[in-house]
């Protein structure tokens, strides 16, 4: 009992729930609207359905390595989607370093016209866990 009168608790274990949140929300969002698929899936999209690969990681990060036929917007340049030339009616996959960049750019996608866009899960982690090459 003396550890839920304590103020001091209380406060850490409001920090604790809210910053667990705000780490999950962005992966259970994506999960209830079917906008993650794994490294594999990302490939069968690409090989089968003719999908569009955006990663949208920082300059520095690209160059250590991309996904190879991949357009690079980095997030904070989404503005630019139009620049892309990007075909609206092909599924759209956004690849960031471990997928939660790609969450957030989702919704501009969207916003833009591009009805299918999926999230890599684990983003360019994933991909080299799974020991598929990049382009350097």
């Amino acid at each position: 009992m003396d550890f839920i009168s304590n103020t001091n608790n209380l406060l850490l274990l409001a920090t604790l729930l809210t910053s667990g949140l705000a780490l999950a929300l962005p992966q259970i969002m994506g999960r209830i609207n079917k906008e993650l698929i794994s490294v594999h899936t990302a490939i069968q999209w690409v090989n089968q359905r003719n999908a569009q690969i955006v990663d949208v990681r920082s300059v520095e990060e690209y160059k250590t390595g991309h996904i190879a036929n991949s357009k690079h917007l980095p997030l904070k340049e989404l503005d630019g989607i139009s620049k892309l030339r990007l075909d609206a009616r092909k599924p759209i996959i956004l690849v960031c370093l471990s997928g939660s960049r790609a969450n957030n750019a989702a919704g501009k996608f969207k916003k833009a016209g591009f009805d299918e866009v999926a999230c890599m899960e684990g983003g360019i982690t994933a991909w080299n866990q799974a020991s598929l090459p990049l382009i350097k």
